[in-house]
Parts: C-alpha cells; sequence; structure tokens
C-alpha cells in the first residue's frame, strides 16, 4: 500500500509541477491578457468534463472488479458522446461569448473524457502505476510542446496553448487505449448498452459529480463574472493567485489518501475521529506555513516570475489565504463522512457555498474587481468550512479544544507512518 501511495503522490507531485511550469510560461510570454484567456478555456474543459463523466467518473472505480468492461465502457461512451454533442449545439446556437474555441474545446474535453474512463478502469483493475503514469501523460506532452515552441521563438497566441493540449490529451488516449487493448478486444456489440448498469453508473456518479461541480463552481464562477465585468487582464492576475494558493491542497490531497484508506477498513468509530482530529490539525499547520509563504513574499518576486502585469497577486493571495486554509482543512472532514457513507453532507455544503460566491460576486466584483473576486471566494469557503465543521462536531462530539494541535501530535503522526509501511 505505502509504494501505491508513494507512486500517487509522485505523480501529482509532476503534475503539480508542469501545471505551475505551464502558468509561469504563459504569463511570461502571453501576458495577463492571454493567462486570462487561458484560464476561462481551461475551466470551461473542466466543467465540460464533469457533465461528460457524469456516467463515467471514479464509480467505475467500484463497478469495474464487478462487470465486464464492455458493460462498463459502453455507457460511458455514449453517455460522453451524447452530452457533449448536444452541449456543442447548444453553446453553437446561441454564440455564449465564455465559450471560445468551440471546436477545440469539446474535442479537447472528448478526449479527456475517455482518457479519465480509461484511468478509473485500470485503478479498478488495481493497476494503480498504470494509472498515474496514464495521468502524466497530458501535462507532461503539454509542456515539452510549449518549451519547444519557446525555444524556437513561436510560442506567442492562446492556439499555441491549445494546440499543446490537443496533443497532450490525444497521446493520454492513446496511451490509455494501449494499457486497455486486451479489453477493447474483449468488446461484444450485444453488451452496447445495459440499462441497469447504465442506471447504477449514473446514479452513483450523479451525487458525486454534483458535488465536484458546486466545488469547481464555488472556486471558478469568479472566473466568468471577471470576464463579464471586468478585463481578461484582471482574469490573468486572479487565476494566477487562485493556481498559487490551491497548489497547496497537495497536503490536504496526500492525507485524504491516508485517512480515507484507513477509515474505509474501520467500524472502531473513537479511531476514526481520533484519526480525522490529528489529520485536521496537521493539514492545519502545514496548509498553514505554505500560505503564509505565499503571502510573505515580496511583490517583486511574483513580478520576477510572471511578469510586471502581475503585481497584484501579492494582496490578492492575501485575502484568499484564510479560504483557502479554511478549505484545506475541510477535505479531512469530507474524507470522514464519505467513509460513513454520508456523501450528501460535502455536496450540501458546496451548494450552499455558491449562494455567497454568486451573490456577493455580482455585487462586488463590478465595483471592486479582483478584489472583490477575492473576498466572495474566502466567504464561500468559509460557508463550506461552517457547515462541514457543524456536521462533523455534532456526529462526533467533538469540543473546539480538540482541534488545537498539540506535542504529541508529532509522535502520532510518527506511528501512524510507520504502521503504514509495515503494510
Amino acid at each position: 500500500m505505502i509504494k501505491n501511495i508513494i507512486h500517487t503522490l509522485f505523480a501529482k507531485s509532476i503534475t503539480s509541477i508542469a501545471g505551475l511550469l505551464t502558468i509561469v510560461l504563459v504569463s511570461q510570454y502571453l501576458g495577463a491578457t492571454g493567462k486570462g484567456e487561458q484560464s476561462i478555456f481551461l475551466f470551461n474543459i473542466v466543467l465540460l468534463l464533469l457533465i461528460a463523466t457524469l456516467v463515467g467518473n471514479t464509480t467505475l472505480i467500484y463497478l469495474t472488479p464487478r462487470h465486464s468492461f464492455s458493460n462498463i465502457f459502453f455507457p460511458s461512451l455514449i453517455w460522453t458522446i451524447g452530452s457533449l454533442s448536444v452541449l456543442f449545439l447548444v453553446f453553437w446556437m446561441f454564440k455564449i461569448p465564455i465559450i471560445t474555441y468551440p471546436k477545440q474545446l469539446f474535442c479537447i474535453t472528448f478526449m479527456a473524457a475517455l482518457s479519465e474512463t480509461n484511468a478509473n478502469i485500470l485503478i479498478g483493475k488495481e493497476r494503480i502505476r498504470q494509472a498515474n503514469i496514464l495521468k502524466l501523460i497530458s501535462p507532461t506532452a503539454s509542456i515539452i510542446y510549449i518549451i519547444i515552441l519557446i525555444t524556437l521563438g513561436r510560442f506567442s497566441t492562446i492556439t499555441h496553448y491549445i494546440t499543446s493540449l490537443l496533443i497532450g490529451y490525444g497521446l493520454s488516449l492513446v496511451y490509455g487505449i494501449y494499457l486497455l487493448r486486451d479489453e477493447y478486444k474483449t468488446i461484444r456489440a450485444q453488451e452496447i448498452l445495459n440499462l441497469r448498469i447504465f442506471k447504477d453508473l449514473f446514479a452513483l456518479g450523479f451525487i458525486k459529480q454534483i458535488g465536484n461541480l458546486t466545488q469547481q463552481l464555488n472556486a471558478r464562477m469568479s472566473y466568468y463574472l471577471i470576464a463579464i465585468y471586468s478585463t481578461k487582464e484582471a482574469l490573468g492576475v486572479f487565476s494566477n493567485s487562485i493556481s498559487l494558493t490551491e497548489s497547496t491542497l497537495l497536503f490536504s490531497s496526500s492525507l485524504a489518501l491516508v485517512q480515507y484508506s484507513r477509515l474505509s477498513n474501520t467500524q472502531d468509530h473513537a479511531y476514526s475521529k481520533a484519526l480525522t482530529l490529528l489529520l485536521t490539525k496537521t493539514n492545519l499547520t502545514l496548509s498553514l506555513l505554505a500560505l503564509a509563504t505565499f503571502a510573505l513574499l515580496p511583490q517583486s518576486f511574483y513580478i520576477l516570475v510572471f511578469g510586471a502585469e502581475f503585481s497584484q497577486i501579492k494582496p490578492i493571495i492575501q485575502l484568499l489565504l484564510l479560504g483557502v486554509l479554511l478549505l484545506n482543512t475541510t477535505t479531512t472532514f469530507t474524507q470522514y463522512f464519505a467513509s460513513k457513507g454520508n456523501f450528501h453532507i460535502s455536496t450540501i455544503a458546496s451548494s450552499i457555498g455558491l449562494i455567497p460566491t454568486f451573490l456577493l460576486g455580482i455585487t462586488l466584483i463590478p465595483n471592486y474587481g479582483i478584489v472583490g473576486a477575492a473576498i466572495s471566494t474566502t466567504a464561500s469557503y468559509t460557508l463550506i468550512f461552517l457547515i462541514e465543521y457543524h456536521y462533523f462536531r455534532r456526529m462526533t462530539n467533538s469540543k473546539i479544544k480538540d482541534f488545537i494541535p498539540q506535542k504529541q501530535d508529532l509522535q502520532h503522526i510518527k506511528h501512524l507512518i510507520s504502521s503504514i509501511k509495515k503494510k
């Protein structure tokens, strides 16, 4: 188990580095305006991908050992093609301004959806390392293409970035099919659509994706509002601020691997509570250190890394600090609820969090720009935290003092790590 965790953490770290390098290069060579265009395009992919994988998300991990490849692959494929086709027609007919480069957008989303389906099936077959490598293909190929263009002096427009995504996801799709080539050979026409399996996939995936969708909207609805009420240059500055602060989620997601694995395999409620509290305090401490570093770095550092147009990043990070810190802390509560089968709590919290995101966004962003966006984002994350914190305290009878870090917590963390290594 520890080897798979380390391999997964390594893969996530490489992906994060590639993402950060992409942010830096796009900012330096395309400026704040180009970075704003990139942010909207990338977020459109994320939202479309959530819809396209409604029947092909991580629920495939659960169903893969229980059904044939054809039975789970075809419903996912049919839903992906059908949903994206309908959305493409809608966007094409109504000419929505924030949907840029629609042909490339839907092509990339289609390839990304099938690649995600392949990765989830690999995980369901416990081929974790292959799934991790598959997930690395797209960001790695994309950043390599961008670096080649920069070396040749030809990276100058957003279309070059879009081409890098087409190459990255195209290679990812091909490699995923190669990894599952034996499974693809077993496809049977008579198993194209099993209605019972389709209902299972839809039922299992719907609540999960609604939660993911609301979480993404909480994090990124401000992008659309900034694009409408402000400028692409302002959006570029805000998106970089968000990306930097959210890079600290690597801590919380890494701890979540340990937590969810442990809690899913125990019925001891006292132990579940104690472990969640321990990881919450650890998460809070590590996230605070990382976020404080970003907040204290001099303005000149951000200008050096991203360019002169990004001088506002530091004050925006300072406004986002509390919200992102609480969002990181919330992940331990989310894993606790999931281990108890209470997936709806996080979905409810994220849905309610959309209220300040929207109301404060349309109130503050037109007047205060990205400062208003940062305030509305922090308010949303804070509300989500308070809701999940309330449910966790009620379910575990925890006291406020239980969340204050203690000296013995370090020893408990060391013991936890050593016990994992023995497995």
